[in-house]
């Protein structure tokens, strides 16, 4: 992952540095006649040619100010782009496709600084494990193994009833329920008893790796090479899911070209609108996801379970998306709702298939 966050980060800071380590002599402000960048005569502060500053520092107090004053304006656009992203979407997409740019952050940077701060800060928070809705015997391993028991003596009980009665359908749906049950049980057991020593994501990669040497782990893509993959994979389900979470990263921007053709059957008899738009839209949309993403994962990590932080962060994609396709589109309630609601969808759809990719090409890898 180091590399995909110092190539984040490159990206993040790379307008911060820029200014304040370039110049031609160490010291103070150096007042020059030429760019020092191109050569073409100065008649003002900025070079007429490139636009270079007239005059250059090369002190250290210059490199921290232009390193604050890159962090809190951001070419004076992060905190004008930020808030129109949060509370006016559609306002923001409308302009920026109108050519209102200079005041705010392009939706390409801006995609790539928020899904490389959403990988990063998911490198370092952690989940509470006791926050969900799988309980093994109010985390008492020894309850817990007692209670998957007596299901599991309920279930023969009725599966010999079944079976004495010649209930053959009966017999089916019993032993595959018992047949599930035993599975899930086992590894809600083992997670119970699994301590707090590890993520909920390595408890899971073990358990995983449990059940394939068990021979539960069954894995069927229809391809027989590809399965045979996937069946080698799940001996090392830990590295399995470092290779998805680095692919996640850099294959993110595959999310808006999955987008275009659901923006594009939703709007392809308008005039006007083109897949330029729908881009913009797409970009702005998926960073706003994004940051959700990453609020909640610190909610999770500070183990924060109100219903007053969880139902807006649940109901916040499909009111900023009704927003932005008002806004963006120009359209009445209607026209936005439905929209909102086949590309709610949609999105499924599209991170259904991202996710999928993203499986193969681990599992292939």
């Amino acid at each position: 992952m180091s590399n995909e966050i110092e190539a984040g980060a490159a990206v993040a800071t790379a307008p911060l540095p820029a200014d304040a380590l370039q110049g031609p002599a160490a010291g103070k402000a150096t007042h020059i006649t030429h760019c020092a960048n191109c050569g073409t005569a100065l008649a003002g502060q900025f070079c007429s040619n490139c636009g270079q500053r007239a005059h250059l520092h090369r002190s250290i107090g210059d490199v921290f100010h232009e390193v604050l004053h890159g962090v809190t304006h951001f070419d004076g656009r992060f905190w004008t782009t930020l808030p129109m992203l949060l509370f006016r979407p559609g306002k923001l997409i409308r302009s920026y496709i109108e050519g209102q740019r200079a005041r705010y952050i392009a939706p390409v940077p801006l995609f790539l600084m928020v899904v490389f701060l959403m990988f990063f800060v998911l490198s370092f928070v952690g989940f509470n494990d006791n926050v969900g809705p799988v309980e093994v015997g109010n985390g008492d391993p020894a309850r817990g193994r007692a209670e998957m028991a007596k299901a599991l003596s309920d279930i023969d009980r009725d599966l010999a009833a079944a079976r004495a009665a010649g209930d053959a359908a009966k017999v089916r749906e019993l032993e595959a329920g018992r047949a599930l049950f035993n599975t899930i049980g086992r590894s809600a057991a083992g997670l119970a008893e699994a301590g707090e020593s590890d993520s909920i994501t390595e408890r899971l990669a073990d358990e995983i790796a449990a059940a394939n040497a068990r021979g539960e782990a069954k894995i069927n893509f229809g391809v027989p090479w590809l399965d045979a993959k996937a069946q080698q994979a799940l001996k090392n389900p830990r590295l399995l899911f470092y290779k998805l979470q680095t692919k996640a990263y850099k294959l993110s921007f595959l999310l808006v070209p999955l987008s275009l053709p659901w923006l594009w059957l939703a709007f392809f008899w308008r005039k006007g609108v083109t897949l330029y738009d729908h881009a913009v839209f797409a970009l702005y949309s998926i960073s706003f996801i994004s940051l959700l993403f990453v609020f909640g994962s610190l909610m999770l990590s500070l183990n924060v379970v109100s219903q007053f932080v969880w139902i807006p962060i649940v109901l916040a994609p499909a009111a900023h998306m009704f927003a932005s396709l008002r806004g963006a589109y120009v359209l009445g309630p209607w026209e936005a709702g439905w929209r909102t609601f086949y590309l709610s969808l949609a999105a499924v759809m599209t991170l259904s298939f991202y996710l999928v990719i993203l499986i193969i090409l681990g599992v292939i890898d």
